[in-house]
């Protein structure tokens, strides 16, 4: 009865239009006052409390603090103007460019909104300057605004370690490859939808002699990745401690390296992220207990033993999955639906053969579809916000990505070594 007191809740709570993180809190206060646990309330605070109090989550704040101070630094435009010079002169140049800056600053700020946001500011009314229609760039920047929870470090990859004891180290080396999958992809779409409609690219704007400068000058921004997996890897540093170092090193090249880095923008810098770090925490804080319930009344195992019972056998048990993952993400902010699926989805999906880090990395990228789906993509907001572009218009240009998200999720479920050649090899 418990189980049914809290899903009938948390289903009120979703109808109700309350938001994820007040609905798991209301569901949970239900099952603990209905139910047969016989806890008392307090146990929620102390559960709530628990779940917030990781070391490993305090990478999150870290690792948002230097992909604010790296972007406030002058990281973003002279992303942009690399990736010009390289991308901009084949047919939908801009298109390339978008994706190709998403890619790497993915890299850095580790979080799938700030990356669509902060390339969204750049890259909408550069593209619409050049004859994109606004639909069209702010599609694209949220599809590709996702390779922020692929391409390590993720925030999302911390948050699926914590949850399933998976090594973190392992699973940002995990997200190398499908990171360049997906960036690939959305090119090629981006370049096929270009060829299509007739967008040509253009000229570079700077010489050789200028691009090798800004190459020169933009090497520390794109070293900070390598930096962070090699202190990982190396066993220098945990993923928190090398969190803190990425930390010093985006003041460093910011204030010394860029010189565009003051003292005013630190305060800004500090602010953003103690409100993403908010958004993410009270969720778990309040997942916590909610998933405790789970546990408890056995729901991840119930939920095994019902698909084993189905017969499918492993590829279907897989695809089962990927639809559960799918709807899911559709409906509920990333955050929470990890928190709640993965204890119960990741046993499954090892079982029908899957290994850790393929897991993880399916989970997090199937998840992350609904970051550029309605009704609650988060990134859909952000990019129609900046732009200034209605939603409808914004989901009939993201038809072409969803596809090509959807091929990277049959490769990266029916090929293990694109996830767990890479962990393997570097001894994890």
């Amino acid at each position: 009865m418990t189980t049914l007191y809290l899903f009938g809740a948390f289903a009120i709570g979703l109808v109700a239009g309350l938001p994820i993180l007040w609905t798991m809190g209301f569901a949970t206060i239900v099952a603990l006052t209905l139910g047969d646990l016989s806890m008392p309330t307090a146990w929620l605070a102390q559960q709530a409390i628990r779940g917030a109090d990781s070391l490993y989550l305090a990478a999150i704040p870290l690792f948002l603090f230097s992909g604010e101070l790296m972007n406030r630094g002058g990281l973003t435009h002279r992303l942009v103007s690399l990736a010009e010079f390289v991308f901009g002169r084949f047919t939908g140049g801009l298109s390339l460019v978008n994706v190709a800056t998403a890619f790497v600053y993915g890299g850095i700020s580790g979080s799938a909104t700030a990356d669509t946001s902060a390339v969204a500011k750049l890259m909408i009314p550069a593209m619409e300057s050049r004859g994109y229609p606004r639909s069209f760039a702010a599609a694209l920047t949220a599809a590709s605004g996702t390779l922020g929870i692929i391409v390590p470090p993720s925030v999302v990859f911390i948050l699926y370690g914590v949850l399933t004891n998976t090594s973190i180290g392992g699973l940002f080396v995990a997200g190398i490859i499908p990171g360049i999958l997906v960036a690939g992809l959305f090119m090629l779409t981006a370049y096929i939808v270009s060829k299509k409609r007739g967008y040509v690219g253009t000229a570079p704007q700077q010489s050789m002699a200028q691009f090798l400068r800004d190459l020169a000058f933009g090497l520390p921004a794109l070293a900070m990745p390598v930096f962070i997996l090699g202190a990982i890897l190396s066993g220098f540093a945990t993923a928190t401690e090398a969190a803190a170092l990425s930390v010093v090193y985006a003041l460093i090249v910011g204030m010394f390296v860029y010189r565009e880095l003051t003292l005013k923008d630190i305060w800004p810098a500090v602010v953003d992220t103690v409100a993403g770090t908010g958004a993410v925490m009270m969720i778990v804080a309040l997942a916590t207990p909610f998933a405790w319930i789970l546990t408890i009344e056995q729901v991840p195992t119930m939920a095994a033993h019902a698909v084993t019972a189905l017969g499918a056998g492993p590829t279907g048990t897989v695809m089962l999955v990927l639809i559960i993952l799918l709807f899911v993400g559709t409906w509920l902010d990333l955050s929470p639906a990890m928190i709640i699926l993965a204890p119960i989805l990741t046993p499954i999906l090892l079982t029908a053969g899957l290994g850790p880090y393929q897991a993880g990395v399916l989970a997090t990228v199937a998840l992350g579809i609904g970051l550029y789906t309605p009704p609650v993509g988060t990134n859909i907001f952000v990019v129609c916000n900046v732009g200034r572009v209605p939603i409808g218009a914004v989901s009939r240009e993201l038809v072409p990505f969803w596809a090509a998200s959807a091929a990277v999720i049959l490769l990266l479920a029916f090929v293990p070594s694109l996830t767990e050649w890479l962990p393997s090899l570097l001894g994890n």
